[in-house]
């Protein structure tokens, strides 16, 4: 709906691992994948139709901002910071021994195959993961204005909050 806000109620909310078999079984007529699916859909017969972080690049010349850590405010600054300071370093230690993790990735993983998995990591992981720094964050707020400007979110309460 970001892309297209025109898509209003046609869009049917599923977990992304069941997306392109719903697209191949005809339950919907597209999807929008993410994750290992980027780089198995042609396996389901599919055919990409849009690149939506090529469109997000071009509309906005940033950084796709793909995900974040969430967390309450009210657990405190501190809190905050040790939290972002464990996941630096967990980062750190499996960015260092890029095997290590695997078995641990495998479990979670909904493709097994480790050349789609080390895919994955390598276009994912990368210098916005340890440090998203002001491109990064410049990214964030522009998906949450363009968001509030459709409808998708309300009010400022819904604004991303970096803790520094």
């Amino acid at each position: 709906r970001l892309f297209d806000p025109a898509l209003g109620d046609n869009v049917v909310p599923m977990a992304f691992d069941l997306i392109m078999a719903a697209v191949q079984e005809g339950e919907v007529d597209a999807g929008l994948i993410i994750h290992e699916g980027r780089f198995t859909y042609k396996g389901y017969g599919l055919t990409e139709v849009m690149d939506m972080g090529q469109w997000w690049e071009d509309t906005t010349g940033k950084p796709i901002p793909l995900g974040g850590i969430i967390a309450r405010r009210m657990l405190g600054r501190d809190t905050l910071l040790n939290v972002e300071s464990l996941i630096r370093e967990s980062l750190t230690h499996a960015l260092a021994l890029p095997d290590e993790p695997m078995d641990y990735i495998r479990q979670h993983s909904q493709e097994m195959a480790d050349s789609v998995i080390r895919e994955h990591i390598s276009l994912y992981v990368n210098d916005f993961t340890m440090d998203l720094g002001a491109e990064g964050e410049e990214a964030v707020l522009e998906l949450f204005r363009m968001a509030r400007e459709r409808g998708l979110v309300k009010g400022g309460e819904t604004m991303p909050l970096f803790v520094e």
